[in-house]
């Protein structure tokens, strides 16, 4: 008698919308209200509202048929999951502020863009932008650290069973990360759909239609809103509503077994 479980007959995006709808449903049945200068608060909730906007608009290419785009845009999910978690695995507070108060050094670099570009229409730089933007060195890292430095960060909550160390979520940044920033950098890999055959195949866009990226794009949807989830409860000091965290993982498992 065969043991492998049967397919799933109700199709993986509507799996996967109930559970963005309903994520969505409850934090903004929760009512919360930031406190004034509560960078932890202001900060997850944007970018947990972020991630949950994001999965609609992947949603969105799913329905449009358009699966590698979808595929590439889930990428804006792991670097959610991975600014979030960085943020709330220690320091929550502190972190929050260098990462909000980053738009000083954003702001800084379009001055100086302005000035090329129009002249004209610069203006002497409030002191204030000046002396945030100075504790900034890099104007790509508000942490001062590397994507894959703050992905590998050990974490302060889980720790691996097996040897008793704290985990190090390697797989999110090695894996994920590096497949999933080939669709958004268009390098050769993203091209699989449309490369043609030299001397055979006649050229049609998107002709050749011959690895679709739907079933990851669905699935990493499902992972990296849970896995976000996650950190933003922790962010907040609140605990992860049962029926919601139970609903995540219960859906990575059948989209896996079932899909």
């Amino acid at each position: 008698m065969s043991t492998k479980p049967r397919v799933c007959k109700t199709p993986e995006i509507e799996h996967v919308r109930k559970f963005v709808a309903y994520a969505k449903l409850r934090v903004n049945a929760a009512t919360y209200y930031p406190p004034l200068n509560g960078y932890r608060y202001m900060v997850a909730l944007a970018l947990y509202s972020k991630c949950l906007t994001v999965a609609e608009a992947i949603i969105t290419l799913l329905d449009a048929d358009f699966g590698d785009e979808a595929f590439g845009m889930t990428r804006t999910l792991v670097d959610i999951y991975i600014t979030l978690r960085y943020i709330a695995n220690k320091d929550t507070e502190e972190r929050a502020r260098l990462y909000y108060r980053f738009i000083a050094k954003d702001i800084h670099g379009w001055n100086d863009i302005a000035k090329d570009y129009w002249p004209q229409l610069t203006r002497p730089m409030d002191p204030n932008i000046v002396s945030a933007a100075s504790h900034y060195p890099n104007p790509h890292r508000w942490s001062g650290k590397s994507v894959k430095d703050m992905a590998l960060e050990p974490d302060t909550f889980e720790t691996d069973p097996k040897t008793g160390k704290a985990v190090i979520h390697d797989f999110h940044y090695r894996v994920v990360y590096r497949w999933t920033s080939h669709f958004v950098h268009p390098t050769i890999v993203a091209l699989q759909n449309h490369v043609v055959q030299p001397g055979r195949d006649r050229f049609v866009v998107r002709g050749m239609r011959e690895q679709e990226q739907t079933h990851f794009a669905v699935f990493n949807i499902a992972c990296f809103v849970g896995l976000t989830m996650i950190s933003f409860y922790r962010c907040m000091g609140d605990p992860q509503p049962d029926r919601v965290g139970t609903w995540s993982g219960a859906l990575i498992a059948h989209l896996a077994r079932r899909h």
